[in-house]
């Protein structure tokens, strides 16, 4: 005769009693698993930058080596092999090749240059200050069609740095003006004249850039500066095909500046405060441009591509841009662009996003399919990924399933 495994002790349990203590578990760990399962914070190494590959130039270290700088006679030398070298691997580093190289976002003090020259020789450094003297064309360039330029600057510190180039210099470059040269160190410096120069690091690169005198912090908005932006033209080769590295005025320096300057000052609940990109509402105003630049908006979406570049030269001391790419399913699934005045080259793809922004203009580009298309561009301080509240939604969840589990 078969007899009953319940222990006297043990109660029965009706399905339908456990089912419902059932349900609450089933619940929460479906909710965890959709909602917290697939979050977007990589534990694995962040996909490849879009459009960043780049020929980084072979720089032979025997030969820069030969660049002797320990004695003032040394420094006074000009080694043309070490020179020849320099100059043509640096002919073809454009910004993002600077990038690649490492180029750092300050210049390294002339002090610690001096200190650390060994290890420093064939880093591409940079220096911005007053162009002092201005020397060439010479000859004895390596590359053909090429000629050999030189600049000696004076920095805000009263030290000096030289520069050796390969194109020839903008027309809007003087002696007096405010000039940026970047490029391989190659040693120490002396000169004699036009006036004396000691251990000064000498850079050879590709060319010397107009710079600016930096601005201070940025915290009142310009809108009379922003209403310059003139974006009604769409045809190619007009503002609105521009990109970042074509943008590069003082309606997007101020902005940027802006918007980085004055972050601190409004927390996610003031921002929450302005209204949310989208297709009913926001992009009827935006054609019919009755949305003025500068206004705060947030965009909401998913970060599908990104860059970074090094900046051009500009006063509000930006070192570097980054493209940002999201598609907001709240404005129609478009991608809609984002610049960011900083390098966020490590923040991972398909990351969820709550940008906080200020509209700049409208942006042109060509579909896949080859229509032509136009969607708003932003400037914001940063990407920041969108805040769900995950630790007070967990907390409530906790105390449904804890009980629910003890329960069972």
């Amino acid at each position: 005769m078969l007899t009953n495994p319940r222990n006297p002790w043990q109660v029965r349990i009706p399905g339908w009693v456990k089912m419902c203590l059932l349900a609450p578990l089933i619940g929460g760990l479906a909710y965890t698993l959709v909602f917290f399962g697939s979050s977007p914070v990589a534990t694995e190494p962040p996909p490849p930058e879009f459009g960043t590959t780049v020929r980084v130039p072979d720089i032979d270290a025997k030969i820069v080596a030969r660049a002797q700088d320990a004695t003032r006679e040394q420094r006074l030398l000009i080694e043309p092999e070490p020179l020849r070298h320099l100059l043509e691997q640096a002919i073809d580093v454009t910004p993002p090749v600077a990038l690649a190289l490492g180029m750092p976002g300050e210049p390294i003090p002339v002090a610690e240059v001096r200190d650390r020259r060994d290890e420093l020789r064939g880093r591409w450094l940079w220096y911005r200050g007053e162009l002092e003297d201005l020397t060439g064309p010479g000859e004895g360039h390596p590359i053909k069609g090429y000629s050999i330029y030189e600049a000696t600057v004076r920095l805000p510190n009263g030290e000096h740095a030289i520069g050796e180039f390969s194109l020839p210099p903008p027309a809007d470059v003087r002696r007096g003006g405010i000039v940026r040269i970047q490029g391989f160190l190659m040693k120490l410096r002396d000169k004699n004249y036009p006036f004396d120069v000691h251990e000064a690091p000498w850079l050879v690169g590709r060319e010397i850039q107009l710079d600016y005198l930096q601005w201070g912090p940025v915290t009142e908005l310009d809108t009379g500066l922003l209403a310059e932006v003139d974006d009604t033209d769409l045809f190619p080769g007009s503002k609105i095909w521009q990109d970042v590295e074509e943008d590069q005025t003082t309606p997007l320096w101020h902005l940027a500046a802006y918007a980085r300057d004055t972050a601190a000052e409004k927390t996610l609940e003031d921002w929450r405060q302005y209204p949310v990109l989208n297709a009913a509402e926001i992009h009827p105003k935006l054609k019919e441009r009755e949305i003025a630049p500068g206004t705060p908006m947030r965009v909401l979406g998913t970060l599908m591509k990104r860059r970074s570049i090094a900046a051009p030269p500009n006063p509000a001391g930006v070192e570097y841009w980054t493209e940002a790419y999201i598609q907001s399913q709240d404005y129609a699934g478009v991608i809609v662009p984002v610049w960011v005045p900083k390098r966020l080259a490590d923040m991972p793809l398909r990351t969820d996003l709550e940008v906080r922004g200020y509209y700049y203009r409208r942006y042109a580009y060509e579909s896949i399919d080859g229509v032509k298309r136009w969607a708003p561009l932003f400037i914001a301080a940063d990407l920041d990924r969108y805040d769900l509240h995950t630790g007070e939604t967990m907390t409530a969840i906790g105390f449904i399933v804890a009980p629910a589990f003890l329960a069972m």
